[in-house]
């Protein structure tokens, strides 16, 4: 894509609309940046980008100003149902997500990770699988590094290990993976989206444009993806617990991981002992990671020492510090109830969950059974905690903060020794925080403090 001279608005300054300005503006473009925020933070974002006076903007909402562009990047946060975008759509103006435009502005091989839970596990842990037998090897999407950053930078010999979200894969048209990889479905977004299927649908658009030399991953585990499986033009491959009769695979039987080639040959690339991360759905993830870096031509007796030394990702399942006794979990990323779910069968009970935040709308009840068996008491906090408390009233003893600094220190009060306090909200952060690695950054400074009195 050739972008010299063209006119583009970009919908949210935030960090992926930021690095899309920066980079369309290196490649030629007259850019127009149009945001929510007030005008002197716009302001002092775009100074620190190095684009006050290179582009124009707006602050304070989105006008017909946006229209005038030979196409619109939009950012993943925000909704393609917003008024200038269905104007858009009359006018015939195509919308693109920033990593659309990445991609036709980049080189090489993609492998791109999507799903509800794991994501960022099994793209961060893929990508140092990949590192052990290629040279030139790229991280980045959803996980915090804009795909913009490093677009132009790529070459025929790049692999871009990509992890995009729903939000993403909405506004993609040409977008295509070398291989992609689903972790699973589970209820989310339902604040967004009109139901748990349109959710769906959206996460399957990975695969929108896959032909035969490509190559889906998905989870053996779960139904819907071996419905999904003979819905896609490309070849599949699969991971999980019950791979009998699916490959090429990776599985774990007699405490190893597996991995079958299409011909049927088992081959065995590391016990489960080597595998610092904790928990049932970790396997599972590395188990995703480990056959898709085989896929992209990793050998399989390079990622043994790569798992021995992989300690997880921040804000997932992160183990803070003990005081007094008490353990601190920060699973901060639990943004979703099966997320929450998977984090309180993973600790060590008794347990004191801190839950709250921005509700997503989705059913509570598996999460419900999940805190009756596994903690003895949740302190609630955020725009959820009214709905929260009527779904748990009288099954779990309860106890309510007027701030998530509250919340901490009622844990924290509440908590004896040999317990552990798991902060896994089953919500977004976006009622108190700009994101999640904010929200558990601050449950981090907070333990801190509660250690150093």
């Amino acid at each position: 894509m050739n972008v010299a001279g063209k006119a583009i608005s970009i919908i949210g300054a935030a960090k992926s609309g930021l690095a899309a300005a920066r980079s369309l503006v290196e490649s030629g473009a007259r850019v127009f940046v149009s945001d929510i925020q007030a005008e002197e933070k716009l302001r002092q974002s775009l100074a620190r980008e190095g684009l006050d006076g290179k582009i124009e903007f707006e602050a304070g909402g989105h006008t017909e100003r946006v229209l005038a562009a030979d196409f619109i990047v939009l950012s993943p946060g925000v909704r393609t149902d917003i008024p200038v975008l269905v104007e858009a759509a009359s006018r015939n103006i195509p919308v693109y997500s920033e990593i659309e435009v990445a991609y036709r502005l980049s080189k090489g091989r993609r492998l791109v990770i999507t799903g509800s839970n794991g994501k960022t596990t099994t793209t961060t842990l893929l990508s140092l699988f990949c590192r052990q037998q290629f040279s030139e090897v790229f991280l980045g999407g959803n996980i915090g590094i804009p795909m913009m950053e490093f677009a132009s930078k790529t070459t025929d010999n790049s692999l871009q290990v990509l992890e995009v979200s729903s939000f993403q894969l909405e506004t993609i048209s040409a977008f295509t993976p070398d291989i992609a990889v689903i972790t699973n479905f589970f209820e989310n977004h339902l604040d967004r989206y009109a139901s748990y299927q349109a959710y769906i649908d959206a996460k399957k658009r990975i695969a929108l444009n896959m032909k035969t030399g490509q190559c889906l991953v998905l989870n053996a585990d779960q139904q819907s993806m071996r419905e999904m499986a003979g819905q896609v033009a490309c070849r599949t491959a699969w991971f999980g617990w019950n791979c009998e009769g699916l490959v090429p695979s990776v599985t774990i039987d007699d405490e190893h991981l597996v991995f079958t080639d299409e011909s049927g040959c088992r081959q065995k690339i590391f016990p489960v002992s080597s595998v610092r991360l904790i928990g049932r759905h970790n396997l599972e993830n590395v188990m995703c990671a480990a056959l898709t870096a085989i896929l992209a031509g990793v050998e399989a007796g390079r990622l043994e020492d790569v798992v021995k030394e992989f300690p997880g990702v921040e804000h997932r399942l992160e183990w803070v510090a003990q005081v007094s006794g008490v353990t601190f979990i920060n699973d901060s990323k639990g943004t979703n109830c099966a997320a929450s779910i998977t984090a309180l069968r993973a600790c060590r009970p008794p347990m004191i969950l801190i839950a709250g935040g921005r509700d997503k709308g989705t059913d509570l009840s598996e999460w419900v059974d999940a805190i009756r068996t596994h903690s003895r008491g949740v302190v609630l906090y955020g725009e959820a905690k009214a709905r929260f408390r009527s779904a748990l009233e009288g099954l779990v003893p309860l106890k309510s903060a007027t701030s998530f600094e509250q919340a901490v220190e009622i844990a924290y009060e509440w908590a004896q020794s040999g317990d552990t306090v798991l902060l896994s909200p089953a919500c977004s952060s976006y009622d108190l925080f700009p994101n999640f690695e904010v929200r558990g950054e601050r449950f981090k400074e907070l333990v801190r403090a509660l250690k150093e009195k």
